[in-house]
């Protein structure tokens, strides 16, 4: 693992950006850290021979000219979430910049250009998610997010001048750590996302009575925080009656005017779906709404994602450059979100997995091995030589 151990070095070095001891990585976009860590990504892309320019957002870009201005791009974030890991984002970024260096110094004279990309505040934690790869694609974004845009100096013409021209390229690559531990759990070492899963949310409120918690027997009450623990098993049971990769989430619960001596009269919390296809979400929701009327639930849609579709040409290289390289792989969705959902509207986009160690990413503990690390960049570098010579898209 001599190869790898130049990218797990540099990995190191930009996780060590933002570090705190005890509590993870925090490079969050628009801070301070960030931008030191995108000047150190950017002295490593000029290290390799790549020509830098930052657009007007804040998204980093190096280029190698090829024999075409066609350009094939490669890449993914360089921000992180507060406390996070290091290699959520950066390994794409820098895995990206290793592999043109390598090919660079094997004399590979590319058909194509070769760019990389250091997105910006992939993970929201200042604007919005996938904002840097939303501008580039000319994805639109609400008025929260322009007001949010402006706190860090960056106008509404600044996002429409940071959108690319699809017709400048080929197609989009990301490799990126799994966070999940589907890979491990199956012993696999690469994953190869068919897509990105589609998400839907709803505000969800549960009406009960309120009474006092002393003298109201418990064949009287209508209790909304009881209803509520019996909505949400409920709603786990259809989940898993539809689909074992189908996931839903409770992840935050609030009781009105909740006291320790009064028996809830009504529950207020958010309901999430994540699954390859809307349509199959939304059936079950119907179930839960047959199961609880109104009078007991209302349910409030206030997010419908839609799944992404990868490319399944740029896939199915993937999945013989692992058959060739005797590399086990698994096809799969992508229960994260990630940059490609945004680049997968205007070009051909593959999204490639390693595995993360005990499933664990968004933590001071996330951690792929360095053998992985390497695998997946073996895979990015045979992935780039074959798109170049054209035969693929």
């Amino acid at each position: 693992m001599k190869e790898a151990g130049s990218v797990i070095s540099k990995l190191y070095a930009l996780g060590a950006i933002g570090f705190s001891e005890g509590v993870g990585t925090s490079r969050v976009a628009y801070t301070e850290p960030f931008f030191e860590g995108r000047k150190y990504t950017e002295s490593l892309m000029k290290e390799a021979g790549l020509v830098t320019r930052i657009d007007s957002v804040g998204n980093l870009f190096g280029m190698y000219p090829g024999k075409s201005n066609k350009k094939i791009l490669i890449g993914s974030h360089l921000d992180t979430v507060p406390g996070g890991g290091m290699y959520d984002g950066a390994l794409g970024v820098l895995g990206g910049i290793e592999c043109v260096g390598r090919l660079i110094r094997e004399g590979c004279r590319f058909n194509h250009t070769i760019e990389i990309v250091g997105f910006i505040e992939e993970e929201g934690n200042a604007v919005g998610g996938t904002f840097g790869s939303r501008c580039f694609a000319g994805v639109p974004f609400g008025e929260k997010e322009v007001a949010a845009m402006v706190k860090y100096g960056v106008t509404p013409d600044d996002a429409s001048n940071a959108k690319c021209n699809p017709d400048d390229y080929l197609c989009y690559i990301e490799l990126h750590i799994e966070q999940g531990g589907l890979l491990e759990s199956r012993n696999t070492s690469v994953g190869i996302a068919e897509g990105i899963v589609g998400i839907i949310r709803y505000a969800a409120a549960v009406k009960g009575e309120s009474n006092h918690a002393g003298s109201t027997p418990m064949s009287l009450r209508s209790d909304a925080m009881m209803k509520s623990c019996d909505i949400i098993r409920q709603l786990a049971e259809l989940v898993k009656q539809a689909d074992e990769s189908m996931v839903c989430t409770v992840g935050d619960f609030h009781i009105p005017g909740g006291a320790v001596n009064v028996i809830p009269g009504r529950t207020e919390f958010p309901i999430e779906l994540r699954y390859k296809n809307v349509p199959d979400m939304e059936k079950v929701i119907d179930k839960l709404k047959r199961r609880y009327p109104e009078s007991d639930m209302e349910l409030n849609q206030f997010l419908n994602q839609k799944e992404t579709v990868l490319d399944p040409k740029i896939s199915n290289t993937v999945e013989k450059i692992c058959e060739r390289q005797n590399i086990s792989s698994v096809r799969m969705f992508s229960g994260a979100g990630h940059d490609a959902i945004n680049t997968a509207f205007i070009m051909p986009s593959a999204l490639i997995f390693i595995p993360s160690v005990g499933g664990i990413s968004h933590s001071i503990r996330e951690y792929s091995r360095p053998e992985d690390i390497e695998t997946g960049i073996s895979v990015l570098c045979e992935l780039i030589k074959d798109l170049d010579k054209g035969e693929q898209l």
